[in-house]
């Protein structure tokens, strides 16, 4: 049987077409990434410092450029930021599903959005 390739090729498609020997480098690569270095809690801090203000930030707090209290009181406010962001999401959310499920979804989400477009107004 001639069988034609899939047009869009999953990942088990994709191990089908290595040799044995291109398996084992992966095997041999995915085996030297699983867990190779312990991870302690002050570089997860670390991490999601760099994650959130830049390598710049990161190389500023592993130099001592600002201080222990200052880096996780930044952490902390972008822990903030981020739940506040979740919660704009989830509010977006319950305010679209709660207007497609009225009689007058176009109105009704017009009703429940009208006092974020006061705030967003702007002087012309």
């Amino acid at each position: 049987m001639n069988q034609k390739p899939a047009k869009n090729p999953t990942k088990k498609d994709s191990l089908l077409t290595l040799t044995a020997e291109e398996l084992a480098k992966v095997e041999k690569l995915k085996a030297s990434t699983e867990g190779a270095y312990p991870v302690d809690n002050e570089w997860m801090l670390l991490a999601e410092f760099a994650k959130a203000y830049g390598w710049k930030a990161y190389q500023d707090a592993r130099q001592d450029s600002l201080t222990m209290g200052e880096m996780l009181t930044l952490i902390e406010a972008s822990r903030k930021l981020e739940a506040l962001k979740q919660y704009e999401m989830a509010s977006a959310v319950l305010m679209g599903s709660g207007a497609a499920q009225s009689k007058n979804p176009s109105q009704t989400f017009k009703s429940i959005t009208k006092d974020i477009l006061k705030r967003i107004k702007v002087l012309e």
